[in-house]
Parts: C-alpha cells; structure tokens; sequence
C-alpha cells in the first residue's frame, strides 16, 4: 500500500512534545484580506490552476459538555478564484453526519470579498439543506455575485460525539491547490489517541505544548495542545487507476487509545488483535449472529429442505455461496455489522454485505467447515493499518474457509460469482482474519482479469467484414458478462461489447457456452457483418484491423502524477484476427511488428501484421499487466505501455488494388 511519508504516533493528553515548528505562517483573520491575495492573479507552485485554498485552519477540541465527552470542530476556509472556469466554487457543500442526537452543524458564516475587497455577506436564504442518504447530509450554499478574482470565505462549527475517532480525518491537500493547512488538536490528559499521518515531507509546522483548562462542568485538567500545518501543496484529482483518493493525499487520522481517569483502571480501547477478534465474536450484534442457532434457524431449515444431507461434503461450500445469493439480494451497502438478525435478512429477502456473507459463515460452520469472517476496507473506504487493532478501519465483511492451499474467499452478493472471488472493490491488498485464537492478516491476490477474441473473416471490395468471431471472457471479466446477461437477450447484450464504434454492426448465430459454469471463462461464438468497416478511397480500401480490445485509448492523461496508478486486478488480452482480402487487393505495406516491456516484468505488449498467404493477413495484439502498482516514477513509462497500445488498436492498414 502507498505512503509517501507516514507515521504512526501514539499521541497522549499528559504530554508528548513533538518537535518545534520548522516554519511560522501568519494567519489572516476571518474578513481580514491582504492587498497581496486581492491582487493575486494565479498559484506559483500549480500553474493550471483555476483556483486555491488560501488557508484551511481546523480545531479539534475534546471537551465535557452537559451531554459528556464531545468534540467541538471549528473550521474555517478561505479560497481564491482565478478565473471563470472555478465559478462552481461558488457552489459550496459542506457535509456532516445526518443524525442531531450525535453530531450538531451550527454557526455557519459565509462571505464574499470582491477584488476592491467589498465584503459581502451571503445570506442564510442561500444555505439549503440537503440529505445525501440517511447517514449524511450537506449545507448546499450558493453565493450570489460571484466573479474572477474574489474570495470566498466560509467558517462553522460541528459538536460531535465521535469521540473515538475524534470526529474525522483533516486532509491538509484538496482537490485544488492548497497555500497553507493547519489542524490543532486539544486533547485532555485522560485520553490517548494513535494519530495516523500521511504526508509528503516533514511538516511546516510541528509543535506542542501543554495547557490547563476547564469547562463548566469539569474541575481544571491538563490538556496536550498540538498543532500541524503544511504548505504549498499542489492538488490532488481524480486519475483513473486508484483506490480512493483519500489515500494519496496529506491526512491525519485519529484512533482512541485507551482513557485513564484519576482514581479509575484504564480502558484500553486498542488493546490487541486476539482482543478485538473475542470481543467481536462475543458481541450480540456479530459474533452471536453466525455462532448462535436461534439467530439463523429459519434459514438453516430452508437450506436443508434444497441441499439434502447426501449432498457430497466437497460441494457444500458451493451450494452454500448459491443458496445465500440467490435467496438474499444485495442491497449495495458495505457493513461490518448485520442490520438486525440473519433471519430478519433471509425473511426480508434483502441486506448488506454483513448481512449475506456473515450467513455463509453461519451456514458453513454448521456443515462443520473451518470458516471464519474476514474484515476488508473496499478500496473506496481507503487503506488497513495492521499496527493497530480498530474495526473501524474495515467496512464490510466476506467469508473466510480454511480449506486448501491458502484458503478460499466467498462473497455472496452476487448469485454469479464464483467461489474464490470477491466484488472488485475488495480487493485492497489484505484482509483481517477474525478468528479469536488465530487472529492474522491475510495477503488477498487478485484474479486475472482476461479476455480474448478469436476472428476468422472476409473483407469485401466495399469494404464490409463478414465473418465468425470466438469473444473468451476469464476471471472478473466473466463474472461481470454473466451478470449483464441476466434478464437480457444474448444477441442484444453481445452487440453492446462487440465493436460499438460501429453502428451498423449486426451478430448472428449467438452460442454461448458454459454460461452456468461459474468457475470457468464464459464463450460466445457468433457471426457479424460490419458494413464500412473498411473506407474506399478511389483505388485503396483503408482499413482498422482492432474492432475491439481491453483497452481503445490511453487512460492515462495527466502529464505527471505524483501517486501511484492502483490496478485491481492483474490483465491479459489478446486479439487474432485472420481476413481474407478482396480479389486483386494486396497490403500496400506492412507495418512493423512491436513490442515493449514494463519494469520490473510489469507487462507486455506485442503486435506484429504478417501474410499467411497471398490473399490473407493474420493481426496479432497481446497485452498483459502483471505487476498491480506502478510508483509515480514509473508514471512515464507506463503511460507510454498504454500511448503504444492505443496507437496499435488505432492503426489502419492500406490496401491497394493491383
């Protein structure tokens, strides 16, 4: 998994001194604009950019309210807009957890500073109010009357009982270049946190010092006060090829340690693997669900009116993955935790991750399998930390059987997936093995994603090609057919991921084979026509050899990247086609065969065009990508793997009439 620089700092109220700052920044004052920023014009350290954060300042403050132990976060953001194009900016969200009774958005200010420096304030008539789901909403502002070269300005405040993570991450790089970022954590002598750091150098800004403090309802206590600040830090966008972006970009996380009050024994909240694996498999809301009887019977009793006791022991764990998906829909939400019980799922027809795969669990270790839960972070939800035990880390769950060489991986969330693989988003390096005596860490390798087409046909002197294709599809790339052919017409399904650029396209005589054979590669044999394949041009027919492939175009854009390129899964595919040429057509030329090679045996490309004979040619494309992380150093010379290959997918043969 990435890091650029990360640490990991066991933080404690009674007083670690970090070190001192390297590097002073003077904040502005809210409403307080220099003559500097109003004139500026752009960002030195990220030129394109259209605009910047000026200054990010957050506080994290744990305190004793009349509710207890909560979190006070204050943030305060100010940001420059250079040109039309960051107008949007004027269309802030701001985003916080939906329930009232543990989390409180209030004191939201916002205000425009127009280039004189005019300040204008934005009215609560332009603050809406909107739900995303039923765990987060936003504050939807618009600000009216923005315009190139002002600033917007924005500070609340949210009261969190979060106090085990102590509210959220503070990600000191955005989405747009950042000038200065600064947290400061209050943390009371009571408590101990694990502070998780990413970040690309040593910080700006490193210091601590201790405190007395009080609240209304608190004697005075020591408190440990640290702040940390970044500079100049360009910004971090979406790219193809990553986990979530969460995980590139500077952060600081937080985990409670333990809490120690006078007088008191200490409640260590991290304590140990074998720890957190009893506590969770002790817990009524997990553990109970797979290991008590009484919460999964209703769905025991089904299952053995469909699989009799005779069925052969080697293919339960089979019958179990299929019975679960096809009885239980996914609901699309990732959880650690089952909603209610696993019969309420079963009654209920529907559920989550915990819900579906928490019941394979419970149905394998009644057929006396060694099966356990195995906790995953989808890589959306961002990197595990094996250092120290929180569940927090991890947000859903798949079944885990000790059986064979390395175990096997079972996750029930779609009826079309076969054992041994999980949804892609899984697949994030490792996955937790919840097992209260064997407790470890377990090394996921990911399935080969493969695809292939086999083509034997004929190109006509009006440039139509006609002919048999054979399209393979092996691993994920099968899992994911045979669920998009679910409820839909083969032919119709097929000429959607057969040659789209062509819209005259039609297939014919459409065979697929071992379409139930969920643990093998899924074929389809078909016949197509394809008028204008080829382009007539007086006396030459142009003609695009590659109607499809893996991959059509470069994904790869961005002149530099400064984070790694994440492949799920590791590739190979592979094109043949065979074509007889027109009567009296002859390839005018044939180009020269090409092959590169990644690092490190990160992958290859070969293509090569040859004569088979006089009037047929032969056009061979293979790639493969073996290696699933490339640094950001290697950036150059895999976007020039992919350049190579969309050149040769792109490449078009002249043929000249003799």
């Amino acid at each position: 998994m990435y890091r650029t620089f990360l640490c990991l700092l066991l933080l404690l109220g009674g007083g670690l001194h970090l070190l001192n700052a390297q590097q002073t920044y003077k904040l502005e004052k809210w409403g307080k604009v220099a003559e500097a920023d109003l004139q500026l014009t752009h960002c030195s350290f990220d030129s394109g950019a259209s605009s910047m954060i000026l200054q990010d300042v957050g506080s994290l403050e744990l305190t004793y309210t009349r509710d207890g132990w909560r979190v006070l976060f204050n943030h305060r953001r100010r940001i420059k807009i250079f040109d039309e194009s960051a107008l949007d900016q004027g269309n802030l969200r701001i985003y916080y957890r939906a329930d009232r009774d543990i989390e409180k958005f209030k004191d939201l200010d916002i205000q425009l500073i127009l280039p004189t420096g005019e300040v204008q304030k934005v009215k609560s008539d332009n603050v809406f109010t909107e739900k995303i789901n039923k765990y987060v909403s936003a504050k939807k502002i618009f600000i009216p009357n923005l315009q190139k070269g002002s600033i917007v300005e924005y500070r609340y405040e949210l009261e969190s009982a979060y106090i085990v993570t102590l509210y959220e991450t503070w990600y000191f790089q955005q989405e747009i270049p950042v000038r200065w970022s600064q947290l400061t954590t209050t943390i009371p002598q009571y408590f101990s946190y694990v502070y998780l750091m990413q970040a690309p150098r040593k910080f700006d800004l490193n210091e601590n010092h201790q405190e007395s403090l009080t609240s209304a309802f608190t004697t005075p206590y020591g408190a440990s006060i640290t702040t940390f600040g970044l500079s100049h830090l360009p910004a971090v966008k979406e790219e193809p090829y990553i986990t979530t972006l969460d995980d590139y970009r500077s952060h600081i996380g937080f985990q409670l340690s333990e809490v120690v009050f006078p007088g008191r024994s200490v409640d260590k909240i991290l304590t140990s693997w074998p720890e957190l694996a009893k506590k969770m498999e002790e817990s009524d809301d997990f553990g109970s669900q797979y290991r008590n009887d009484g919460k999964f019977d209703k769905i025991w009793s089904a299952f053995r009116q469909e699989v009799p006791e005779s069925t052969p022991r080697a293919e339960l764990p089979e019958k179990v993955l299929r019975f679960v998906s096809t009885n239980i829909k996914w609901n699309g939400e990732n959880r650690r935790y089952p909603e209610a019980s696993l019969n309420a799922a079963f009654t209920k027809k529907s559920g989550s991750t915990a819900d579906l795969n928490l019941t394979v669990v419970a149905l394998l270790k009644k057929l006396k399998f060694d099966v356990v839960p195995m906790l995953i972070s989808t890589r959306d939800h961002g990197m595990m930390y094996d250092l120290y035990p929180f569940a927090d880390q991890f947000n859903t769950v798949v079944a885990f059987l000790l059986e064979g060489e390395g175990g096997i991986l079972l996750d029930a969330t779609n009826p079309k997936r076969p054992l041994g693989q999980m949804r892609p988003e899984c697949y994030n390096g490792q996955g937790w093995m919840l097992d209260e005596k064997r407790p470890n860490w377990v090394d996921i390798a990911a399935p080969e994603h493969t695809e292939t087409w086999l083509g034997y046909a004929k190109l006509s002197e009006e440039g139509m090609l006609s002919g048999h294709f054979t399209i393979i599809q092996g691993g994920p790339a099968a899992t994911s057919w045979r669920s998009g052919l679910e409820g839909e017409k083969e032919q119709e399904f097929l000429k959607g991921h057969f040659a789209t650029e062509y819209a005259e396209r039609s297939v014919d005589s459409v065979v697929f084979s071992d379409l139930q054979a969920l643990d093998k590669p899924l074929k389809v044999d078909f016949y197509t026509e394809i008028p204008n394949a080829a382009s007539v041009v007086n006396d030459y027919l142009y003609f695009r050899p590659i109607l499809d492939y893996f991959v059509t175009k470069n994904p790869l854009k961005s002149l530099k990247r400064y984070f790694p390129v994440d492949f799920i899964f590791p590739m190979k595919s592979q094109y043949v086609l065979n074509v007889e040429l027109p009567k009296g057509y002859v390839l005018e030329e044939i180009p020269p065969a090409a092959r590169i090679s990644l690092p490190e045996n990160g992958g290859k490309i070969q293509f090569s065009v040859g004569k088979t004979d006089e009037s047929h040619i032969q056009v061979v494309l293979k790639m493969n990508i073996s290696k699933l992380q490339f640094q950001a150093s290697e950036y150059e010379s895999l976007k020039q793997f992919f350049e190579l290959m969309a050149e040769k997918v792109q490449l078009q043969l002249a043929l000249k009439k003799a």
